[in-house]
């Protein structure tokens, strides 16, 4: 009995190692399913990731030829201005009479009016208008 016993044994022993190996097999696979799972994840990341610098990579370059654009137009626009300017102080410098109206000086109320931005309502007006100097009620007629 001692000959069958130890056969029994022994392939009790291998079944074990079977059953143990069967498992551990299994275990390397799920292992390997999910490294598999984990790598399509990180592919699929990586070709978001491209995707949104190319994205950005091509804004940049459109803003770039915007900014080109906007200087180039900056440019025309500072240009037909210092022309203009130009022409004014020429014009201004020929005759007499404009040199002397454009050296006098603003009123003080337009000066004001001037250094306030721009009424869009009665709200604005009226905060651009000094506390201490009351509006005249309307029909009446100006002092000048």
């Amino acid at each position: 009995m001692n000959a069958l016993v130890a056969k029994l044994i022994a392939c009790a022993i291998a079944g074990a190692l079977l059953i143990g190996s069967v498992f551990y097999v299994r275990a390397l696979r799920a292992e390997l399913a999910d490294t598999n799972h984990q790598l399509d994840d990180a592919r699929q990341q990586i070709a978001s990731r491209d995707q949104t610098i190319k994205g950005l990579r091509d804004d940049s370059k459109e803003k770039g030829k915007q900014q080109q654009q906007l200087d180039a137009s900056t440019g025309r626009v500072a240009q037909k201005l210092a022309t203009a300017r130009q022409d004014i102080r020429k014009v201004i410098n020929e005759n007499p009479t404009v040199r002397s109206w454009a050296d006098t000086p603003l009123p003080a109320d337009v000066i004001r009016l001037s250094g306030n931005p721009a009424a869009t309502g009665s709200d604005a007006f009226s905060a651009g208008v000094p506390a201490g100097e009351p509006l005249h009620a309307s029909g009446d007629g100006t002092d000048d």
